[in-house]
């Protein structure tokens, strides 16, 4: 199965790269590990992926931020009553921590998709957020490509020495790993909810 979504991405990488641009606008996940793994397994470029995964995490900041700056305040009178007190509590998070929030709210699940809107709703200058959204956009496309990157060079290394059996195992440590990352986070996000209530 690998081996055939492998040979696929590799017939389509221009389309791949647009799908990479494209999702990297709607939020910021883990994306960049498995671009990463595809670049190890040299099924795609890294200057093209590596591209596409920076521009569309910052074409999707600018667009939010503008978004939010515009039509903000009105987005979020027509949110239901929940919505609209969880976006009040993302934007007391801003406003405690400031720089640190724009560098690291692409990482909390529930706050990616949309981290970057209460930095349009703030008073915050269009000046000043565009050299922290790239900043983090940069060490958000850093740390998962690596991750990534050596995830699949590792195991391009165990399929050559014809260890593939391992495979099976290393899924196994990814996922438990992943599942303990995200518990993780879960915990600092409702340790922060707590802070700012």
């Amino acid at each position: 199965m690998f081996e055939t979504i492998n040979l696929w991405i590799q017939d389509h990488q221009d389309l791949v790269y647009i799908l990479i641009f494209t999702y990297c606008v709607s939020k910021s996940s883990i994306l960049p590990v498995f671009a990463g793994m595809l670049v190890a397994a040299e099924s795609l470029m890294i200057v093209p992926a590596v591209t596409s995964m920076i521009a569309g995490g910052l074409v999707g900041d600018v667009l939010r931020f503008g978004l939010a700056r515009k039509y903000g305040d009105a987005i979020v009178r027509k949110l239901p009553k929940s919505l609209s007190d969880w976006m009040s509590k993302t934007l007391r998070l801003f406003e405690h921590y400031g720089v640190a929030y724009i560098l690291l709210c692409r990482y909390p699940h529930g706050v990616r998709s949309f981290g970057v809107f209460p930095v349009g709703m703030s008073s915050m200058s269009f000046i000043r957020f565009l050299p922290l959204s790239i900043a983090s956009v940069l060490l958000w496309v850093g740390l998962y490509y690596g991750l990534g990157h050596s995830l699949g060079a590792g195991m391009s290394e165990l399929v050559e020495q014809n260890l593939a059996m391992l495979s099976p195992i290393l899924l196994i440590v990814f996922l438990v790993l992943g599942w303990f990352a995200l518990r993780r986070i879960d915990r600092l996000e409702q340790q922060a909810e707590r802070a700012i209530k």
